[in-house]
């Protein structure tokens, strides 16, 4: 196979030297390899090849590589690494959604691809490959009136030549289709041809769509223009459920003091609507609402984030103001300040204590002029009895502290908020679909929802975008929910324990736990790593000792 990057390594397995195949791999990833190769890393600690294989295929950093040992002199082998290449799948794939044929040519006439809606008029099956077959073997035409024979021969366009033709082995009867088709150059060089084809069938169907997406245009263009976002107050909070309403009316009446304020509730349970409605019913409604996401930003960059930075204290830095600083007059949203290290939490301590911080690399003290409000995703408890919460730092933070609840403890408020989700995004679609069948209620009743409401919008969002109809369907929700609702609980079965160690059955829990989380977030590691509640070095070290590919 031709390669990428060409390790060499020693007989104990050591990276020894580095070659590259290709100026992208070699941008990417020269200073990383090089590093190991002059440390002598083992490449077994680097990545997760499968035991004994020569060959095969392996996922490393979100990438899927292909590998093949050879052997080389002196005792040494050489590891030759290909990185998959994703965009003709992706190209392909893309053009599946076309609804016109889509056929695609070289300068023999010669099939290169032809999308979904092509084998579709020529009844073509999906599992019949016609990748090389010539187009005069595929069909029964005369050369002399095939639209893309005259492309080529001309090198010229052939724009809406109608015409029937019968396609060899795969129907018969005629097929009527209006074709066009461009010849396609490279730097005058004649490639092939790609050719659109349009049935009766599909002309009927685009025009349906047209005049739909017309009609929705000519309605969004006669409507006043839809004021700009400018922020979430206490109208935004949907639902009625008595814990809801309560942590509403508390909100409320702490917001116009300055004292500190912590959310505490699951993600996806509408904590930051909560802060910045506070922030715009209190006194600090004329200053400046920031928040920062404390589980988003790595260690290394979070306290010059909030403290700023003087020019001159490390390379590359510039005198620039950070969130304490910017928020002056203002709220500062902690999200998710539980993820915070206790390190960086000590130093908002200190900061709350005195009054005053100072810029990184800086010897000014500034003065401290914010209300802060923060979030934990769990109970406060639970996380200072794990010490991933500084106590002092709870107690200064929590003067207030207001609980959200999950969906799951108040779906009695489901329809108000898919109401809600549905009117407020119609606009945005060409079928504006408000109304789904009963059915998807029931299903989405029977739901657990660990994203809470921020994964039923996701959901309904998804379904506005695939709907085919004038109201949502079962059919149309994501597969993943349609998935977790019929499939049964899994059989406690009986332990060996004369065969199995506690160890063991650990690791097998841990590795369906992260098959079944990673499936749950479609591979998304970012994702995955954010709902398991771990880092997402932790999470690539798990599928590197699992050997998991996906």
């Amino acid at each position: 196979m031709l390669y990428d990057i060409l390790f060499t390594l020693d007989a104990a397995g050591r990276f020894c030297r580095v070659a590259w195949g290709s100026q992208a791999a070699e941008g990417l990833y020269r200073e990383l390899f090089e590093s190991w190769t002059d440390s002598g890393r083992l490449v077994r600690s680097a990545f997760a090849l499968p035991e004994g294989a020569d060959c095969g295929r392996f996922i490393w950093e979100e990438n899927a590589f292909h590998f093949q040992y050879l052997p080389a002199p002196e005792g040494n082998r050489y590891l030759m690494l290909k990185r998959e290449d994703n965009r003709p799948y992706l190209l392909a794939r893309a053009l599946d959604q076309v609804t016109d044929g889509v056929q695609i040519y070289d300068k023999n006439a010669c099939v290169v691809y032809f999308n979904r809606a092509s084998r579709g008029i020529s009844r073509i099956p999906s599992e019949v490959s016609v990748e090389g077959r010539h187009l005069l073997d595929l069909y029964n035409l005369d050369e002399s009136i095939s639209t893309t024979m005259t492309a080529l021969q001309t090198q010229a366009p052939v724009i809406d030549r109608v015409d029937s033709f019968r396609a060899n082995d795969f129907s018969t009867a005629p097929i009527a289709s209006a074709n066009t088709s461009y010849p396609i150059f490279r730097e005058g060089e004649l490639l092939g041809a790609v050719v659109f084809e349009q049935t009766a069938e599909i002309v009927d169907k685009n025009l349906s769509k047209m005049e739909a997406t017309r009609r929705a245009l000519s309605s969004f263009q006669n409507k006043p223009p839809k004021v700009s976002f400018s922020g979430y107050t206490f109208g935004n909070v949907i639902g009625s459920c008595p814990k809801l309403r309560e942590a509403v009316a508390l909100a409320q009446k702490v917001a116009p003091q300055d004292s500190p304020i912590l959310l505490v509730g699951e993600t996806g349970t509408g904590k930051e609507i909560f802060a910045q409605s506070i922030h715009r019913a209190s006194r600090r409604r004329g200053g400046k609402f920031l928040a920062i996401n404390c589980a988003a930003v790595p260690e290394t960059l979070i306290e010059s984030l909030l403290f700023g930075t003087r020019k001159g204290s490390f390379t590359g830095s510039e005198d620039k103001a950070g969130y304490f600083e910017e928020a002056s007059g203002g709220t500062l949203f902690l999200d998710e300040l539980n993820s915070m290290s206790l390190a960086m939490q000590s130093k908002i301590l200190r900061v709350l204590q005195e009054k005053t911080f100072r810029r990184v690399g800086g010897s000014q003290d500034l003065k401290l002029d914010v209300r802060v409000i923060s979030s934990c995703n769990e109970d406060p408890f639970k996380a200072i009895s794990e010490n991933t919460f500084r106590r002092d730092l709870f107690y200064r933070l929590s003067t207030v502290m207001i609980e959200l609840p999950p969906l799951r403890d108040h779906l009695e408020d489901l329809e108000e908020l898919i109401r809600y989700r549905l009117e407020s995004t119609a606009y945005q679609f060409v079928r504006g679909v408000t109304r789904i069948e009963p059915e998807v209620y029931t299903l989405l009743r029977a739901y657990h929802w660990p994203g809470n409401v921020r994964e039923l919008f996701h959901v309904l969002d998804y379904a506005q975008n695939v709907t085919d109809s004038e109201l949502i369907a079962v059919r149309h929700l994501p597969p993943y929910l349609l998935k977790r609702q019929v499939d049964p609980p899994a059989p406690i079965l009986a332990i060996d324990f004369s065969r199995e160690t506690l160890q063991g059955l650990m690791d097998d829990y841990e590795k369906q736990i992260i098959v079944q989380a990673l499936d749950y977030c479609g591979c998304n590691i970012s994702q995955t790593a954010q709902t398991l509640g771990i880092l997402r070095q932790s999470l690539q070290y798990r599928i590197r000792k699992y050997g998991l590919i996906f």
